[in-house]
């Protein structure tokens, strides 16, 4: 999946060259990271948002093409208009390429719960987790299989399954999806069902013995 993104260089970085930029199509951006010098740069914010809605995922690593050179960014922040929601600004993150980094990871889930069969419901308690990483490596989510959960069953931040190298951070090891009603509750209603079938079919065998 291409999400090369064109960046241009920008001089000044006033109020007044800023909407001059948005009237061409471009907004103002800006690059920075704990190993890149800051960098002011204008981007095409419909380009921008084309490939967030390809990817539909918010830690999409992009590269910036600018002046010539590649820089592997992530966006860390959008400044939107409050009534338009049409994009002002952009701020961009340049990794650290030496070590992991922290970034909120989504939890999805597979299969249907066999508590599902006794009248459970599946409730995802945490949709997003923190997870540590390389930059090159941030999974597009975290997906857990429910197949097997029963009614009041959890699942704990450390039993969801992970890559090879992420780790997901927590200080005190968290509820992320559960099962629940009331246990036995469908076995009380086949239990009920079964005795009135059983008194009905008494009934219908007194009657005909009267007959």
């Amino acid at each position: 999946m291409d999400t090369t993104l064109a960046a241009n260089p920008r001089t000044p970085t006033n109020k007044s060259a800023a909407r001059s930029l948005r009237r061409t199509g471009q907004v103002p951006a800006v690059l920075y990271g704990p190993s890149q010098e800051v960098i002011n740069f204008s981007v095409s914010p419909a380009e921008l948002e084309d490939i967030f809605n390809t990817t539909g995922d918010r830690n999409t690593l992009l590269q910036l093409q600018l002046a010539g050179a590649t820089h592997a960014a992530f966006v860390r922040e959008v400044q939107r208009h409050p009534v338009s929601r049409e994009i002002l600004h952009v701020d961009f993150y340049a990794p650290p390429k030496d070590k992991k980094i922290e970034v909120m990871v989504r939890v999805t889930t597979t299969g249907k719960p066999s508590g599902a069969l006794l009248g459970g419901r599946l409730r995802v308690i945490r949709r997003e987790v923190k997870a540590l990483c390389q930059y090159d490596a941030i999974p597009s989510a975290f997906v857990v299989d429910v197949s097997s959960m029963e009614i009041n069953d959890m699942v704990k931040a450390s039993d969801v399954p992970v890559p090879d190298g992420v780790e997901i951070v927590y200080d005190h090891d968290f509820n992320v999806v559960t099962v629940y009603g009331k246990r036995g509750a469908g076995e009380d209603e086949a239990e009920g069902a079964e005795e009135g079938e059983a008194a009905e079919a008494a009934s219908a065998d007194g009657a005909e013995a009267e007959g």
